[in-house]
């Protein structure tokens, strides 16, 4: 077995206090999760999708663990989850807020981790540049560029995922359970609070954040 399941991040997201999303340990689940999943759910080999007419990157789609075997209707095979993918967005959206009140982000191991992975996502080169900065042990401090380019940098990480649940909700935002991990559409439970609230939850820490910048 992984031993690996969001509801890890799921209880430092809503149960946790906030000095512990920037736990090393934390980072290093989320990577982990990320690594297990997206080989893992076929709708993962499509990396971008058209938000608002605009063709942007998308992140991986998450489900609960990858051993996984409820389809939504019985077992056979598990699928990504809508409220699962909505809180990476969500954690990389309070990481950034939090460095942002705190004035300074100590680099641990895990974010450097974490940072360099997502960089094959959506990174420029400026902003591998800036992002060379953030290595175990450094320190970034508001007024650096390489600061205020790691928020950024975790923006855009968020909305990775922000635009995956677009990409799987329906025109008329109808949100499900989860999405077929071979198709995309959804699956289980229609309507489910909790997708809903996720996704929520997620968006209003991207708008205080996006507050926060000035954008």
């Amino acid at each position: 077995r992984s031993n690996l399941d969001v509801q890890v991040l799921l209880a430092v997201l809503h149960h946790g206090a906030d000095h512990q999303l920037d736990a090393p340990e934390v980072a290093d689940t989320v990577l982990a999760l990320l690594r297990a999943f997206e080989p893992v759910y076929a709708i993962n080999q499509v990396v971008r999708t058209d938000v608002l007419g605009h063709s942007v990157p998308i992140g991986v789609a998450v489900g609960r663990y990858p051993e996984d075997v409820y389809n939504g209707d019985g077992s056979s095979v598990g699928n990504p989850w809508s409220l699962a993918t909505s809180a990476v967005a969500e954690y990389h959206y309070r990481l950034a807020l939090q460095y942002l009140a705190a004035g300074r982000v100590h680099v641990h191991a895990g974010l450097a981790r974490l940072v360099l992975w997502t960089q094959s996502f959506h990174a420029s080169d400026a902003d591998a540049k800036l992002l060379a900065a953030v290595r175990p042990g450094a320190m970034l401090r508001a007024g650096e560029p390489e600061f205020r380019g790691l928020i950024h940098y975790l923006l855009a990480s968020g909305d990775l995922y922000m635009a995956r649940v677009s990409r799987h909700t329906a025109n008329d935002h109808t949100m499900y359970e989860q999405w077929s991990r071979h198709t995309g559409y959804g699956r289980g439970a229609i309507h489910l609070t909790w997708s809903y609230a996720a996704h929520s939850s997620a968006h209003r820490r991207r708008t205080a954040l996006v507050q926060a910048l000035g954008l």
